[in-house]
């Protein structure tokens, strides 16, 4: 398997409680996404969901890189992919200005799931 970038923006950040499903993989930069999506945390505060359809801002990240199928594998079986969660290449923007194809996870729009706090819009996890 060929090496992918993998933007993360929430609980996989290190420092925060599902950043051990990355531990084989290789930190890469801070990044921000170059287009702009609107980010809004669970109900109740405990993971942030990305929305593809709204766009009001860039959202700040981490990218990191892999070749592993497994971990991508664990990180589907994280994310409720494909029902919670859906998966695309979007382009980020890296500290040093390179810019690259990364796996994102979006909220899967169709699902009806009342979990999501619109009261509370960031670009950025806490």
């Amino acid at each position: 398997m060929k090496e992918i970038y993998i933007f993360v923006y929430g609980t996989l950040k290190a420092g925060y409680q599902n950043h051990h499903f990355l531990t084989d993989a290789e930190f890469v930069s801070d990044a921000i996404t170059c287009d702009k999506y609107q980010m809004y945390p669970s109900i109740n505060q405990q993971f942030p969901f990305l929305i593809k359809s709204e766009k009001y801002q860039q959202i700040k990240g981490e990218v990191f890189k892999t070749n592993s199928k497994e971990l991508l594998k664990n990180l589907d079986y994280l994310e409720g992919y494909p029902d919670l969660y859906l998966k695309e290449f979007i382009k980020v923007s890296l500290e040093d200005g390179n810019v690259v194809d990364a796996l994102v996870y979006f909220k899967n729009e169709e699902n009806n799931l009342d979990a999501v706090d619109y009261t509370n819009p960031m670009n950025e996890w806490m």
